[in-house]
């Protein structure tokens, strides 16, 4: 009895009792008992809805249907009430599978995850379950096992698939230094990792909680269809009034809102806005709910980080000074150690360079991370700051500034005392400037970059990649500042990857994260989270909004002009209750067939 109860099985059976009711109401008179039945029973969670909108003061499309259904019940016109019925139960369905099929997408990512995790202590491996790893933790995954939590190489260097999380089937050739993601598949080598993320907090399972939140999210374009039955409620109730007023034709007048009935729209617009999503998960974007969707049918200006996001990430170390009587040993000791477990792009190029001069480097002790200027780590030979200029003054000495040469220079620090100097250089990402030129072909009218590096390593990008403007020297609130006085002049979407981009996105009209293995803050702030490091994907989603908008506007477009008609045809007295009734059911798959157009697209 409880399964019967439950969805779907609740629906199938109100669905199955309808068409029975049907089926008896043609063959014998006494089967209207059975039709109204059926029709009462159904009309309960439309009705129920209805209630519940109106104590929130609210006019939406429930409230449309429900008044639809009272009146067939009134006028005891019970095969008008079971046709209605039966659309709204399929609406229901329909919800509960896109529900489910989001579970479903999640339980399949979720089991990637490996049960058992190889942890090394103390040169001893011991196979332990993956929930005990703790951060911090140091595993070894082998060839042809998938990693069991997210980290950092700290040894070795191997293939990664990678498909899981980014839907890029190639494998990612991975070295020290680099970050890994749980459940990606080691198809050749051995490494070792530290855990940086266990539990809930690693990729996997923040997609997954992506993922649950994108099936909770109205869209705007959800919105607009229920505050266009909002106004759209009060003129056909004008209209029956005044036909009811002119001809006294009671049936008439319930023909009119039998026509009326926007049981279709429940169906067609989550089903646009489910087939969309779907498809820009399969690319490897997860979109936290259709509102992003609208908003990036049109943005007018979209805002880049830099490092991370337009650069490549593949920073190399250019040019290393050294104070005099510092040894190289304990230099990139100190350096090492500093940088051991950034997730910046620039930390881990340092780590990797630190690696081919020290062969084992300790871990440090505490690491602070100062926003827009460095980090300070606290290790056994002492407190070790690496940054900028910024970094300099914070601890009382004087910095540098990058050089004129494009690069991005930082001071090495040890207990506040000057040791060196590293200068890196970052390479713009292969697609970033085609990505720059598409988008604004889509018409995005400016593309700008912020960047916390100086002037000179900022112009070096922004001419390579064609970017229309940029601003130096950031500090994270400074972006912020930035972006409010941008979002005036339109939609404002901001892309970026790491901590210190993610007030800039939470502020943004649309925020993009880009790279599944981003830090944490970044992903929750952001509205859009693209799993790959391809800017490519920027332009398909914009494309992608736009499509969608269009076949829920299309959707709209077909509900309004097939309502115009039957008003006509009822009004000329073509359309009678029943045929009315017949005529909305007809109707009703137009505009759900041109949702379904989205699902084909995606598949294909």
């Amino acid at each position: 009895m409880r399964q019967l109860l439950s969805m779907p099985m609740r629906e199938f059976a109100l669905e199955g009792l309808v068409v029975l009711g049907f089926v008896a109401s043609f063959v014998s008179p006494s089967g209207n008992v059975l039709l109204a039945v059926a029709a009462i029973i159904g009309s309960v969670p439309t009705l129920l809805e209805a209630m519940k909108s109106l104590l929130r003061l609210k006019i939406g499309i429930d409230v449309f249907n429900a008044v639809a259904v009272v009146i067939t019940l009134v006028m005891w016109d019970l095969r008008a009430a079971a046709f209605i019925v039966l659309m709204l139960s399929a609406a229901r369905v329909l919800e509960w599978r896109t529900a489910t099929r989001t579970g479903d997408a999640i339980a399949e990512l979720l089991a990637l995850k490996p049960e058992r995790a190889m942890l090394e202590v103390d040169g001893d491996l011991h196979d332990v379950p993956a929930d005990e790893v703790r951060v911090g933790d140091i595993l070894v995954v082998t060839e042809g096992g998938r990693v069991p939590v997210d980290g950092i190489i700290t040894f070795g260097e191997a293939h990664l698939n990678e498909a899981s999380v980014t839907g890029e089937s190639v494998p990612v050739h991975k070295l020290p230094g680099d970050r890994v993601v749980s459940s990606t598949l080691d198809e050749s080598g051995t490494i070792k990792i530290r855990a940086t993320a266990v539990g809930g907090d690693t990729v996997i399972d923040r997609m997954a909680d992506l993922m649950r939140d994108a099936a909770k999210h109205k869209s705007r374009s959800e919105k607009l269809a229920d505050r266009f039955a909002g106004g759209f409620l009060p003129f056909v109730l004008a209209l029956g009034l005044v036909t009811y007023l002119v001809t006294r034709n009671a049936s008439m007048t319930a023909a009119i809102f039998l026509v009326a009935c926007a049981d279709d729209m429940a169906v067609a617009i989550p089903l646009a806005v489910t087939a969309s999503i779907g498809r820009a998960a399969k690319r490897g974007v997860v979109v936290k709910g259709g509102e992003w969707l609208d908003r990036l049918r049109a943005p007018h200006t979209v805002v880049f980080d830099k490092t991370g996001t337009l650069t490549y990430g593949a920073i190399e170390v250019m040019d290393v000074v050294m104070e005099p009587g510092v040894s190289e040993s304990s230099f990139w000791s100190a350096v090492g150690q500093a940088e051991k477990f950034s997730e910046h792009p620039i930390g881990r190029a340092v780590y990797r360079e630190a690696l081919t001069h020290v062969s084992d480097i300790p871990d440090p002790i505490d690491v602070r991370v100062v926003q827009g200027a460095g980090i300070v780590a606290r290790t056994h030979d002492g407190e070790i700051g690496i940054g900028n200029e910024r970094l300099a003054s914070a601890i009382g000495i004087d910095g540098t500034e990058a050089s004129a040469t494009g690069r991005t220079v930082f001071g090495v620090y040890r207990d506040a005392k000057l040791i060196g100097y590293i200068s890196v250089s970052d390479v713009p990402k292969p697609e970033a400037a085609e990505s720059v030129r598409e988008l604004k072909r889509l018409g995005v009218r400016r593309v700008l970059m912020f960047t916390g590096d100086a002037p000179e390593v900022a112009r070096r990008v922004a001419d390579a990649i064609g970017i229309d403007g940029y601003v130096a020297s950031m500090r994270p609130e400074d972006k912020v500042r930035a972006i409010e006085d941008l979002l005036p002049q339109g939609t404002l979407v901001m892309v970026g990857d790491g901590v210190n981009d993610a007030p800039a996105l939470a502020r943004a009209d649309v925020g993009i994260a880009m790279g599944g293995a981003g830090t944490a803050v970044a992903v929750e702030a952001a509205d859009i989270v693209i799993l790959t490091d391809d800017l490519n994907r920027l332009p398909d989603i914009i494309r992608l909004g736009r499509r969608t908008v269009s076949v829920v506007h299309g959707d709209i477009v077909i509900w309004a002009v097939s309502n115009v008609i039957g008003f006509t045809l009822v009004l000329t007295g073509f359309l009678g209750p029943a045929l009315a009734a017949f005529y909305n059911f007809v109707t009703d798959f137009f505009p759900m067939l041109n949702s379904t157009r989205l699902f084909k697209e995606y598949r294909d």
